[in-house]
C-alpha cells in the first residue's frame, strides 16, 4: 500500500524504480526500491554524472517486532520522494538502494525476531543460505556485487528498533575503539583510522532531537560479527556501515525529554536522516582540499590520533571480545 503511495508521488524529475529482490521462504516478494533524480539531459555529461553518484543503501525490519523500524523508513521515503528544495538535492546529490522490509514473511506472519526458518536474519549475514535466508542472501549479493564493480555504498544503514534503550542512537564499526575496549594485546605499527564513521552520528545528534550520540557505539564485537553493519564494513569495505536503533520507550535527553516516542517523532527521525546525508555531501564533496578535514574534526569533536593496533586481525578475526556490548 505504501509502494503505491510512493509511486503516486513521482513527478517526471524523480527516478524512482520498484524491482522485485527476491522471493521469500513463504513466497512473498521483498521489493527493492531505486531512487535518484533524472539526468538533466541525455547528453554524455548528464548521464555520466547520473551513473555516478554516490551510493546510499538502506533496509528495515529485519526483525518483525521493531515496528518503529517501518515508521523511521516511512519518514525517509515520504522524505526523498517529496518536493521540497533539500528532498530535490539529496535526489541529485546520490543513488539510494533501498530495502524496506527484510523479513515480510515474520511481519506477515506475527513473528517479533525470527523469520519462517527459526532464526534470526540479523546472523546470518556471514554465509546466509539462498534457500533459507534469501533477503539476505541477494541484499549482501548486491552489495558484493556493486564492491566488485568499483560501487560500493558511501552510507549502509540498517534501520532498527530497540525494546530497553531511550532514544535513537546508532552502533558503527570502528577498529580503535575496539582495540581501545578489549583485551587484545597492539602490537604492530601504530594504525591512524580515518575518523569519517563518526561524521554522519555527529550530524544527526546536532539536528536530530531525538538523536544520542551518546548512547551510540562503534566497538565491533564477537556475539555481532555476523550482523549487517559488521559484515558489510568488514567484508564490502563500507567505512560508514550502522545500525540506526530506534527506541520503543522514549527520550532521556533534548526536546523529547521524558516523553514517549510516537510515529510522528519517528517519521521526522527518518527525514532528518536524509538532510543528514546532504550536509555528510556537503563534506564529502569537499575532500581534496585540507579545511574539510578541520570541518569534519570540528564536527565529530576530535581529531585523527595514532593507535596501537592489530588491524589485520579485527579485521579479518571472528574473536574480537570487548567489554562493553551492545544490546540489539
Amino acid at each position: 500500500m505504501h509502494l503505491s503511495k510512493l509511486e503516486a508521488m513521482r513527478t517526471p524529475q524523480i527516478y524512482f524504480r520498484q524491482d522485485v529482490l527476491c522471493e521469500t521462504l513463504g513466497g512473498n516478494t521483498c521489493p527493492l526500491l531505486t531512487i535518484t533524480a533524472m539526468p538533466e539531459s541525455k547528453s554524455s555529461d548528464h548521464i555520466c554524472q547520473f551513473r555516478n553518484r554516490p551510493l546510499i543503501f538502506l533496509s528495515a525490519r529485519v526483525h518483525p517486532g521493531e515496528t518503529n523500524a517501518s515508521w523511521v523508513m516511512k519518514g525517509t521515503l515520504e522524505f526523498l520522494m517529496g518536493s521540497s528544495p533539500l528532498a530535490v538535492s539529496l535526489r541529485e546529490a546520490y543513488i539510494f538502494k533501498i530495502v524496506p522490509m527484510l523479513n515480510p514473511d515474520g511481519v506477515i506472519n506475527g513473528n517479533h525476531r525470527c523469520s519462517l526458518s527459526g532464526e534470526d536474519l540479523n546472523r546470518q549475514w556471514q554465509n546466509p543460505n539462498p534457500e533459507l535466508h534469501p533477503t539476505i542472501y541477494h541484499t549482501k549479493g548486491l552489495l558484493q556485487y556493486l564492491a566488485y564493480i568499483q560501487r560500493a555504498p558511501l552510507v549502509f544503514c540498517d534501520y532498527h528498533g530497540h525494546s530497553r534503550k531511550k532514544n535513537v542512537f546508532m552502533y558503527g564499526c570502528s577498529v580503535k575503539e575496539t582495540v581501545w575496549q578489549s583485551d587484545i594485546s597492539a602490537t604492530s605499527s601504530d594504525l591512524h583510522e580515518d575518523l569519517g564513521y563518526r561524521t554522519l552520528p555527529k550530524i544527526l545528534s546536532q539536528i536530530a532531537p531525538a538523536f544520542s550520540m551518546a548512547s551510540s557505539s562503534f566497538v565491533v564485537e564477537r556475539s555481532k560479527e555476523s550482523t549487517a553493519r559488521v559484515v558489510v564494513w568488514r567484508e564490502i569495505g563500507v567505512k560508514r556501515s550502522y545500525t540506526m536503533e530506534s527506541t520503543l520507550c522514549g527520550c532521556d535527553q533534548g526536546k523529547y525529554k521524558g516523553l514517549q516516542i510516537g510515529t510522528r517523532e519517528l517519521e521526522e527521525m527518518g527525514s532528518q536522516f536524509c538532510m543528514a546525508l546532504l550536509r555528510l555531501k556537503r563534506l564529502t564533496g569537499l575532500r581534496n582540499h585540507q579545511h574539510l578535514l578541520d570541518m569534519e574534526s570540528d564536527i565529530i569533536g576530535t581529531h585523527t590520533k595514532p593507535v596501537r593496533s592489530v588491524m589485520k586481525n579485527l579485521l579479518q578475526s571472528h574473536r574480537v571480545v570487548c567489554t562493553n556490548q551492545a544490546k540489539y
